[in-house]
């Protein structure tokens, strides 16, 4: 594809984040933030907050001037807590001054009188939920008579923190009249509808902007600083600006969910599957936020892309007071993913087959039904995946480690993930062209660039249709005021923004030459719907070969080469696929072996980067391998599979089955820590 539009302006640090974002005469914007888990209000004091000088205005929930509340689908998260406190960082008042030390000063003035109540800190305690599903096919019970072999697995995975380099950031001003949000958000019109419902004020009276952030990953798909930045320009008229700390960012954000799973997965001793038995409780912890839909797909991932006479998929979602979480890279398939690739590993070995060998003889074939219950419209590309990797020489030559005390493994995982936003959901895109009087083409579209560089493929796709450089090419992204694209998540922005980009394109290159504006619309295929989001209608497909060396002295584990071969469909720009690929392996490393956001008791306890621990360069392997398998997905005009995810869903359990490979031990938890290893090996 050659170098990204931005890539020279984000090199000389030029490029303004919403975090740089700054105007004259901008407050600064503070929050008050709860100190319990669960616990009722009974007052709030704010005199002495207002009287420090520089302060423009002390915000509670009674200066909210319509709805107090907001989320994507369901609105009961409160914008400022007013009687009760659901968790330790909660929203309770937020205060504007001068300077970001009156500001911080004022917050630390507002007194908050509480009355703790009872923490709900265990998902598996009767609890209310906020999302259920159950999927399956066949005749379960008689599939598990006819098995010889079942394997079951019980395990947690941990709350995983999206740790962006930019935290939740932005600032908000009046534009003769219009309210301007500028953000770190995936989707400007789902939070331009949240923010008028809060300030009771039409949806055109507000503009929001999301211009290349620091990076997101389902993060900032939910309402963060917006709506705070909102009611300070609301009341005082004066344009004002925000940043979480880094502290602030990890206690308050939202997390990927944490999963109980049990998995009974039963064979043949001839190496057939014959059931897939799960059940799994997602925590949501204290609001709706995405919880349902990340059950929804988990629970269709839960049997990943295997063919069984019979399955039983039962997933919930329940609230407790540890925090918030919601949308995480992968949403929800690396959580099932762990387990259910690790007893595949176990019947492959019981069975005697090879671990590709296994896995091959049980792929979905075109027309079977999958565990979730219906047969999949796009390609199946698994197999495909598969011949790629067989021939990596991992799986072939022995592998020995030259220290008597360390032992190397190899472990194979496969996982295959829905791209776009599953049937029943509206996934559609509108993207426009304009050929302007200079003889430059600009390009509206409404879906944000997290980083990822969507916005430097669509120019790519539309510089290739019109035959024309892409030097030729202006954006305008990320702006309610513009067409609507949808949302930059769900691995959906190749697939269906890329695809309006692409009708644009072929729309301009039929017109004559001179000015013209004119738009591209794509709405992908769809099946028809089990429940909103299920199923997809195509997977890309993915296989991870991870080499592994356990020191079984410290109960270290290095990983020493990771090969990822990974079907993309027809490939756009192959060193941005492949970045995607290597960023997604990094974060799944983190999951396997070192990530873990702690609460006790409601409280977190791994609110600093030196306590929550991401892979460093010393952690991640240089030895990262991205093989791509390309074959037009018959479902896309361009041909292109969303592969934005499907990276991460397999890490954890490659690294789990190389663990394995390497001491002969299973763990009932993940990150798998030196400490477990430890224990495991002197057991």
């Amino acid at each position: 594809m050659g170098e990204r539009f931005d890539a020279h302006v984000k090199a000389a640090g030029k490029h303004r984040y919403p975090s740089d974002v700054a105007l004259p005469g901008m407050l600064w914007v503070r929050v008050v933030r709860a100190r319990h888990a669960h616990a009722t209000i009974r007052a709030i004091d704010t005199t002495a907050a207002r009287e420090t000088p520089g302060v423009a205005c002390v915000l509670t929930a009674s200066d909210v001037p319509g709805l107090n509340a907001f989320g994507l689908d369901v609105a009961d998260q409160p914008v400022l807590a007013s009687d009760l406190i659901r968790f330790h960082g909660e929203a309770i008042a937020i205060v504007a001054a001068d300077t970001d030390q009156q500001a911080r000063r004022a917050a630390d003035a507002v007194l908050v009188d509480a009355e703790p109540l009872e923490v709900v800190s265990d998902p598996l305690e009767p609890a209310d939920l906020c999302g259920r599903v159950e999927l399956g096919t066949g005749d379960i019970d008689a599939a598990l008579a006819d098995a010889d072999l079942v394997r079951e697995l019980t395990y947690q995975t941990p709350r995983q923190e999206h740790a962006f380099l930019e935290t939740e950031a932005g600032c908000a001003y009046d534009d003769d009249g219009v309210l301007t949000i500028v953000a770190g958000g995936q989707n400007p019109f789902h939070d331009r509808r949240q923010l008028a419902a809060i300030l009771g004020v039409p949806e055109s009276r507000l503009r929001v902007l999301h211009p290349m952030m620091g990076g997101a990953f389902g993060g900032k798909e939910d309402l963060n600083v917006q709506p705070l930045l909102a009611l300070v320009t609301w009341h005082t008229g004066r344009p004002c600006r925000m940043m979480y700390d880094r502290q602030e960012s990890i206690a308050a954000g939202v997390k990927r969910h944490s999963f109980q799973v049990r998995y009974r997965i039963a064979a043949t001793s001839a190496g057939d599957l014959v059931a897939a038995d799960v059940d799994f409780v997602a925590e949501a912890g204290a609001y709706t936020t995405l919880s349902p839909a990340v059950v929804g797909l988990a629970a269709e991932h839960a049997c990943g892309p295997y063919a069984f006479a019979g399955t039983r998929i039962r997933g919930r979602a329940a609230f407790t007071n540890n925090g918030n979480a919601s949308a995480f890279r992968g949403f929800g398939n690396p959580q099932m993913v762990a387990g259910l690739e690790q007893c595949v590993d176990m019947l492959a070995r019981d069975t005697g087959l090879g671990p590709i060998e296994f896995r091959r003889r049980n792929l979905l074939r075109p027309g079977e039904v999958a565990g979730f219950g219906r047969p999949v419209l796009g390609t199946l590309g698994m197999g495909r995946v598969l011949d790629a990797a067989q021939a990596s020489p991992l799986l072939t030559e022995p592998i020995h480690s030259e220290t008597p005390h360390k032992r190397r493994g190899v472990g194979l995982a496969i996982a295959w993930q829905g791209f776009g936003m599953g049937a029943g959901v509206k996934d559609r895109a509108l993207v426009r062209l304009e050929r302007l009087e200079s003889g430059r083409i600009r390009l509206h579209v409404s879906t944000p660039d997290m980083g990822q560089g969507n916005l430097s493929a669509y120019i790519r796709i539309a510089a290739d249709e019109l035959g024309v450089p892409a030097s030729l090419f202006d954006i305008a992204d990320g702006d309610s005021d513009g067409p609507d694209s949808g949302s930059s998540n769900g691995s959906r922005t190749m697939f269906t923004v890329g695809s309006a980009v692409l009708q644009a394109a072929r729309e301009l290159r039929r017109t004559d030459g001179g000015p013209l504006s004119v738009e591209g619309r794509f709405a992908p295929r769809q099946s028809d719907p089990i429940t909103p989001g299920i199923p997809h209608a195509a997977f890309a497909s993915s296989a991870q070969i991870v080499l592994v060396e356990v020191d079984t002295l410290t109960g270290e584990v290095d990983v020493l080469r990771v090969e990822h071969y990974l079907d993309a469909g027809r490939v756009i720009d192959r060193a941005g696929v492949e970045a995607q690929s290597e960023g997604a392996i990094a974060q799944g490393l983190g999951l396997a072996l070192l990530e873990d956001a702690i609460i006790e008791d409601g409280e977190p306890r791994t609110t600093r980067l030196s306590t929550y621990l991401i892979p460093s360069a010393l952690d991640v392997p240089a030895d990262i391998v991205t093989f791509i398998v390309e074959e037009p997905e018959p479902l896309s005009p361009l041909g292109v599979r969303g592969i934005g995810e499907i990276g991460i869903s397999a890490t954890a359990a490659a690294v789990a089955n190389a663990i394995y490979d390497a001491v002969g031990r299973r763990f009932a938890r993940f990150p798998i820590t030196p400490e477990q290893v430890l224990e495991a090996l002197s057991s």
